[in-house]
């Protein structure tokens, strides 16, 4: 309401003031009557002038200035508004994006995680018993095997046992028939030895001559046979140690199939078990996940709802059809602001506005990297920055590092005195006049920041040399014309006083550019400033990592260093002049080079041609808040 009263207050003024512009020749007809009505009172005779002119009535023409410098100011103050409300919408939809992609890795998560749980829970379901229970037949086959062979063993110990107790019994059959065997003997023995007839005892031992020869063989087959029972007793006894082994190492066997056989049918009861425990809990995980999935699918929704209202919202309000946002600039990045000119106030304007524009926003200094020659550019930069209470920039200057040297000289210019001459001062330029006693012009001395800044020579009121110093009083450079004057050559000298760089010019076109080393001896000898600027870029190798190139689309550095470092465009943001005038020519190349993501324009109006033109999406930034001085309104007041 407080914007539309100030429009309708504008709109009313002209209507009022067309009673006191008639009337006002009538008040100014007789100004000494008004005097003459005046009070004696002292303090109202000593009205001040200012005083006087503010009573003075207003004429139609001050007051269309007056109104047109309230629209200007309503149009900056709306200008203002509406890069405020744009970079609301702008944050808000970075806001709804930014959750946007959160949501969307959540669900991107949550679908990894429903694939898995659903291949876990198919795999799951396919797993059985059957390796199981083929593991366990396999086993209790082992164990029959073994229990069969057991059998077998046990059988014949059993047969084997049957026959060491036949041999036992024999072997005690025969031992007993030589016990008798060796009685028998005693015996006969005892018989002999009690008869104590001599004839008889012979009698006798002859009649017991037989019979003992016969109880002596008998012994000898009796202990013959009992060796070789003995022997195949021990033999059996061997055989019968054998097989016990083999029968324990069989029940072993046995044992360990049984023990074998109990751990799979345990394993496979717990599989079991594990089986219907994990196909539950993936069920319901399934479930959940799919309940948050839903979830996650309906503020997805209602967050991509919001994102095209808003975009639709911007393009409707800024009469785009497509999304034209501000310039994002990464605080974690450094800009490096190119130029190669310096000359016309256009190239200065542009590039003070973008290092205003981007150290405002960035709150740090930025680098300037620059290839025009100006024997004051850090005083210049300087100040400048300094009076907008910004950071001062870094300036890596091409001339600046030619110029340079580790042994400066204490030679500095004076103006010497010398009687024959006549000297004036110009009292608007402080510029000094040098003329000889006949008033012939011999140079002029032009000062900056109170010291000679560089002084121009004439012979025959022409201009034949210019020497330019730098701000420590040193020869920084000497411009040589022709009698055309033209500029012919142009020296440029280290702070030692040697000669560093000629450049030769052609009607005024510069046709060389010759290089010197310390020693004065020709080093290079460029045909156009390109190779120069790229003999040096390739000498000072850029640091092109995180770094963002801000410069003019057409200005030869920026071009340059895009091509000679092979830049992304990714990494560049682009100034684009004069848009309105030549806006079907950026439309054209905004279309034909679209990676062109990020640029920079001069004025609002610039920006506002291109939101009414684009073809795409864009980044487009303001670095001037100054339009073309002409009035510029708001089309719709909607806003």
């Amino acid at each position: 309401m407080k914007f539309l009263d100030m429009l309708r207050k504008i709109d009313e003024k002209p209507e009022h003031s067309s009673t006191p512009a008639q009337e006002s020749p009538k008040e100014d007809e007789n100004p000494k009557q008004n005097d003459n009505k005046a009070p004696e009172n002292d303090t109202e005779v000593a009205t001040s002038d200012a005083d006087k002119k503010e009573n003075l009535p207003m004429s139609v023409h001050d007051k269309r200035l007056n109104i047109e410098g309230q629209m200007n100011d309503l149009s900056h103050q709306y200008a203002q508004l509406r890069n405020d409300l744009k970079t609301n919408l702008f944050t808000e939809k970075d806001e709804f994006e930014s959750k946007k992609e959160t949501l969307d890795n959540y669900l991107k998560t949550l679908k990894r995680d429903e694939k898995e749980s659903n291949e876990k829970l198919a795999d799951t379901k396919a797993q059985n018993d059957d390796a199981a229970k083929e593991h366990l037949a396999s086993v209790n086959a082992d164990r029959k095997e073994q229990e069969d062979k057991l059998h077998d063993l046990q059988t014949d110990l059993d047969e084997l046992t049957s026959q060491i107790d036949d041999k036992r019994s024999k072997l005690e059959s025969l031992q007993n028939d030589l016990a008798k065997n060796e009685k028998s003997e005693t015996d006969m023995s005892t018989s002999i030895k009690e008869e104590k007839d001599l004839q008889k005892m012979l009698a006798l031992m002859e009649e017991q001559k037989n019979s003992i020869n016969t109880l002596y063989d008998q012994r000898k087959n009796l202990k013959s046979q009992i060796n070789d029972i003995q022997e195949e007793i021990t033999k059996l006894n061997g055989n019968a140690d054998e097989l016990n082994t083999n029968i324990s190492d069989v029940n072993k066997q046995i044992n360990n199939f049984k023990q074998k056989a109990k751990e799979i049918d345990d394993k496979m009861k717990s599989d079991h078990n594990y089986r219907i425990e994990a196909i539950a809990g993936l069920e319901r995980h399934i479930k959940s996940l799919g309940e948050e999935h839903s979830k996650i699918d309906g503020e997805l929704k209602e967050v991509n709802d919001n994102i095209d209202y808003i975009t639709n919202y911007i393009k409707e309000v800024f009469h785009s059809a497509y999304l034209v946002r501000d310039v994002y600039l990464d605080k974690d990045k450094e800009y490096y602001v190119t130029t190669d000119e310096f000359d016309s106030d256009t190239a200065k304007n542009d590039m003070f506005g973008i290092i205003n524009y981007l150290e405002t926003k960035l709150q740090k200094p930025v680098t300037v990297v620059s290839t025009f020659y100006s024997n004051h550019v850090h005083e210049i930069i300087d100040e400048k920055t300094k009076a907008s209470q910004l950071p001062i920039p870094n300036v890596i200057n091409l001339f600046d590092q030619l110029q340079a040297s580790s042994n400066p000289t204490d030679k500095k210019v004076a103006i010497p005195e010398n009687p024959g001459w006549v000297t004036r001062t110009d009292v608007e330029s402080q510029d000094t006049f040098i003329y000889d006693q006949k008033q012939t012009l011999l140079m002029t001395v032009e000062y900056f920041d109170k010291k000679i800044d560089r002084i121009n020579y004439y012979k025959n009121d022409q201009i034949v040399k210019t020497n330019i110093y730098n701000s420590e009083g040193q020869l920084s450079s000497t411009q040589n014309f022709n009698k055309k004057k033209e500029l012919s050559e142009q020296n440029f000298y280290r702070t030692d006083s040697s000669i560093v760089l000629t450049v030769i010019f052609e009607k005024n076109k510069a046709v060389s550019y010759q290089l010197f080393d310390k020693n004065g001896l020709l080093e290079h000898d460029f045909n156009e400033k390109s190779e120069l600027i790229t003999w040096w870029l390739k000498s000072i190798s850029p640091n092109t990592e995180n770094s963002v190139f801000v410069g003019n689309n057409s200005d030869l550095l920026f071009q340059l260093i895009l091509s000679v470092n092979s830049i992304s465009t990714d990494n560049t943001i682009r100034l684009l002049q004069d848009v309105v005038k030549n806006i079907d020519n950026v439309i054209a190349l905004l279309d034909k080079k679209d990676d062109i993501k990020d640029i920079f324009v001069q004025t609002d109006d610039d920006l506002h041609a291109i939101e009414n033109k684009t073809n795409r999406d864009i980044s487009v930034s303001v670095i001037n808040t100054s339009s073309n001085g002409m009035l510029s309104l708001p089309e719709s007041l909607k806003i």
